[in-house]
């Protein structure tokens, strides 16, 4: 061996460090930063002009809004006596004193503001005065107003409905039903647009009957869900899917309940449409059921137990972790445990005069999706 020739020793054991800067940019979107929580994807933002570029991509909001809620605590957005807030949907009173305050998106007193529907992160809103409706998020606080000339986006609260949902090109619509001049009719508004569209009904004169009360829309599986319930003794009630494909309204088959006259209320608890069915005299009750296919199968019932400040169409928002909150008109908000029997089952969380809100799960997601 030549005597100036140096001997490298190279240790094959040796661990190599990996910071976050070698991984690819693929795999640090789509299997590391997705799964953070939105308000920690805000902070992420900051690190630099590459970061803030890719987290606030649409792809990236769309990807990180379907994994984010599914997997996180959702929230309850509230606007009660001269004040809005937000807490955790937890079933935990302490967590009620923990709440949040936060602006209103507009300038305009609380009891101005009708909270309408909620979906992925997006809660719109109506006022009364104006009959207005925005889209906001509560977490970025990113708004956009919706009405137009021409009437278009403007809601009244006695007559209208409303259901957010996502088109298959995942774009965000808004879909709103409404009973003006004799007749009831629907318009979809495109948030990437920015406009209006007026769309095809089933009979246009039959369900203007203001009789009628018509739920806010749940989507689910690509149909939003309408509960239409008749103010009259004995005329049942009505379950309407409106598919996003064909843009098509149709009757649906509803549970097969023995009290025509009881209130339901839709929520999808693990990626399966449920029915709250609340049945007031002779016996008060409380049924669940679970839609599979185009039939409904009962899997709860609760008798002679709820207080009567649980029906008269007082059930507006319902949502699951394995429990069920219910928050009455009247401003109290129970919680129902279907594992438990009895009185046991169920018991106010609190109570707050002229409650209002909806349920939802903190996301990115932009007004103008």
């Amino acid at each position: 061996m030549n005597p100036s020739t140096k001997i490298v020793r190279i240790n094959v054991n040796a661990r190599r460090t990996t910071s976050i800067d070698d991984l690819p940019t693929d795999i640090l979107s789509s299997e590391i930063l997705v799964r953070l929580p939105a308000k920690c994807i805000g902070v992420y933002r900051t690190v630099s002009k590459q970061w803030l570029s890719l987290l606030s991509s649409k792809n990236f909001i769309l990807r990180h809004c379907r994994h984010i809620s599914t997997s996180y605590k959702q929230m309850f957005f509230s606007v009660a006596l001269f004040q809005s807030s937000v807490f955790p949907v937890t079933f935990d009173p302490s967590d009620y004193l923990r709440k949040t305050l936060i602006p209103l998106p507009t300038n305009t007193y609380w009891y101005d503001v009708r909270v309408l529907t909620s979906f992925d992160g997006l809660v719109c809103l109506s006022f009364r005065g104006t009959q207005k409706m925005i889209l906001w998020n509560p977490l970025t606080h990113a708004t956009k107003f919706v009405s137009s000339t021409l009437s278009r986006g403007r809601f009244k609260q006695k007559t209208d409905a409303v259901g957010l949902y996502v088109s298959p090109s995942n774009e965000y619509m808004l879909l709103h039903a409404k009973r003006r001049n004799g007749s009831m009719k629907l318009y979809k508004y495109s948030s990437r647009c920015d406009s209006w569209r007026k769309m095809g009904f089933v009979d246009e004169r039959k369900y203007h009957n203001y009789k009628m009360s018509w739920s806010n829309g749940t989507f689910f599986q690509g149909v939003v869900y309408f509960i239409v319930k008749v103010d009259a003794a004995g005329m049942g009630n009505y379950l309407f899917g409106f598919h996003v494909d064909s843009d098509e309204l149709k009757s649906k088959p509803k549970p097969a309940t023995t009290n025509h006259d009881g209130d339901g209320s839709l929520v999808v608890v693990r990626n399966q449409l449920h029915m709250f069915v609340a049945n007031s005299l002779p016996n008060w009750s409380l049924h669940l059921w679970r839609m599979d296919g185009e039939n409904w199968t009962k899997i709860w019932v609760r008798q002679n137990i709820l207080p009567p400040s649980l029906f008269g169409r007082t059930i507006t928002y319902v949502v699951s972790t394995g429990k069920f909150l219910v928050v009455s008109k009247s401003g109290t908000v129970f919680e129902i445990d279907t594992t438990k029997n009895g009185i046991e089952c169920y018991h106010p969380v609190f109570s707050e005069s002229s409650i209002q809100g909806a349920v939802y799960t903190e996301t990115l997601m932009s007004p103008d999706f």
